[in-house]
This record gives structure tokens, sequence and C-alpha cells, in this order.
């Protein structure tokens, strides 16, 4: 690529990529960015994700493959500690900036699991590209290959190219997060770190973990939300290779949360204006018990009368 034709080509591609960002979660984004790259850039393969690359070992935390068969992940795993891309990535992170790496299956740096990998898959020239190194959220990442036998390792440009498009890949999906009305929204790994999320959601984020120094789960986070009067609704998504990326939503507590699921079938039949009696009936329970359970469903809910209840069941806050 020369200079203008790199600025012209980028720029089609950030554009495109705030048209698709409505339309694409997290993983699926990743899958159509690497599609687009591979036609600008030129590449045959693609391994794109999250992952925590500071040493001794890189932990993958969420991915997507492109032109590559779905063991890719799993035989990469058993030949991580051979994998020169990765130690020369990790022995870059103290230089804060960005970090790229290159393999050349013809060249003279070589182990026996590159070799293993490269002819597994019939791939000659490797790169890596990964965003700047952060302590806080892991690293968003990828990896570009070329399989022909006369192909050439990427050029500084073309790798600028794809550090400059990682960068805007992360932040399209930070702010799709962002345009969310419904919530703060995060998409956070196994151990509940942020791999994406709106600027309030990763302040919150950022701001519950620093008053521990316990592993932030994804657990841990909820338990945090719940103290200061906020709900996470967490839906996973499972990737290739067997990983999983739960996208939290996240939202002030409603007074119902504090019920149990009988308790809230009651105050729902109390807020359809059903008397203690005709509840009993259709429950089938004594009257005396629904109005135990309604004493209990007052004081969860902090209120003290009927319309109370029924504000508080349906508003949030």
């Amino acid at each position: 690529m020369r200079d203008s034709t790199e600025l012209r080509a980028l720029s089609q591609f950030i554009g495109a990529l705030h048209e698709v960002r409505s339309d694409l979660d997290g993983p699926a984004l990743l899958e159509w960015s690497a599609d687009q790259l591979s036609g600008l850039v030129g590449f045959d393969a693609a391994w794109c994700g999250w992952a925590d690359m500071l040493p001794p070992a890189v932990d993958i935390i969420g991915t997507t493959l492109f032109n590559l068969p779905p063991d890719y992940i799993a035989f990469w795993s058993d030949i991580k500690h051979d994998d020169v891309l990765a130690d020369d990535v990790m022995s870059s992170t103290a230089d804060q900036g960005r970090q790229w790496a290159q393999y050349d299956r013809g060249g003279g740096r070589q182990t026996e699991g590159m070799i293993a990998l490269a002819d597994r898959y019939g791939l000659r020239k490797l790169s890596v590209v990964t965003r700047p190194f952060s302590r806080l959220r892991p690293q968003l990442f990828l990896s570009a290959y070329r399989g022909s036998t006369r192909a050439r390792p990427l050029n500084p440009g073309e790798l600028t190219f794809l550090a400059c498009a990682l960068d805007h890949m992360q932040a399209v999906l930070d702010q799709a997060a962002d345009a969310d009305d419904a919530g703060l929204r995060l998409l956070v790994d196994r151990r509940g770190r942020p791999v994406a999320g709106s600027a309030a959601a990763l302040e919150l984020w950022m701001g519950t973990r620093a008053q521990t120094d316990a592993p932030h789960s994804s657990t841990r986070f909820t338990r945090e939300l719940r103290s200061r009067g906020l709900r996470a609704i967490t839906s996973p998504t499972s990737l290739a290779g067997g990983h999983v990326l739960t996208e939290l939503r996240i939202m002030p507590e409603r007074a119902s949360d504090a019920l149990t699921a009988r308790e809230r079938e009651i105050a729902d039949l109390i807020a359809e204006g059903l008397t203690h009696k005709e509840i009993a009936r259709n429950l089938g329970l004594a009257p005396a018990t629904i109005r135990n359970q309604t004493a209990r469903i007052y004081a969860k809910t902090g209120v003290s009368s009927r319309a109370a209840l029924t504000r508080a069941l349906f508003t949030t806050g």
C-alpha cells in the first residue's frame, strides 16, 4: 500500500465499522473486521480476539477465527510455550507502546511448536499486532497469516495499518456499549475483566476493583454493584476454543429483585388488586399465609401500602 492508499482504505474501513457496529455484537464485529481487513491488507487467515499478554504466558480471553479450522486454538494451546510471536510481544510490554511481531516459516528462528503449527495449517508468514499494553484490560490482538510459499511478510506500513484498525475496533466496541439506553454495558471475561464497555461502566468497574486486591470475578463485581443499589443482567456468549465472554447490563436495582419467586408472584397479584382471600384461592394457600407473605414483601421493598408496592414493582431506582 502507498501512504495515500492506506489512508483512504483506513478511512473507508472506519466508516464501515461505525455503520455496522449497531448490528453486530463484540465477537461478530471481530469476525466482520477480520474479513474486511484481509481484503484491504492482504492475508489468507486470521485469529482475532483478546488476550492477557502479561508474562510469563499468554492467556487467551476470547477469540474468533477467520479461514481457520475450529481446532486451531486447541492446537496452539498445546504449543504456546514455543510461540516465538507470543514471546516477542510479551518481551515488549514494558515499552507500553504498539506491539507487533513476525515469524517466517522459512526463516532462521524456529521452534518445534512453530514448525508444527505452520505446517499443519499451511502458514508461511505469521504476524501478530496488538493494542498498547494495559494492566487493567486484556489486549485486543489480530494474528494475520499468509500461506503462499511466495508470500512476503507484512511490511511496517501494513502492520501500522492493522494497529490503527485495532484501535478503532476497540473504540467502536466501547462506544457501542455507550449507545445502549437500557443501562451501562460491560463485556467481561471469565475473571470479570472488561474487554469492552461504556466509559461510565469502565469507570464503575475500576472503582470497585480498587477497593480489593482479590480476583475481580463477575460474581464479586455483581455483589459490589448490589451494595450500590445496582444490578447486572448477564448474557454469556460462547466463542471459538471454548472461551466465554459475558455481557453485563448494569442498571438501578428494582424493589422486586429482593423478593423470592413466590413473593414476586404474590406481589404481582397484590398489584393487580386481588384480596388476600382471592390470592390464597389462586395459589392454593391459606389466607393467613398470604398475610404473612405480604408483611415480608412490604418489609423487603420498604413500603406500607398496596399503592406504594405497585409503584415499587414497576419503577427502578
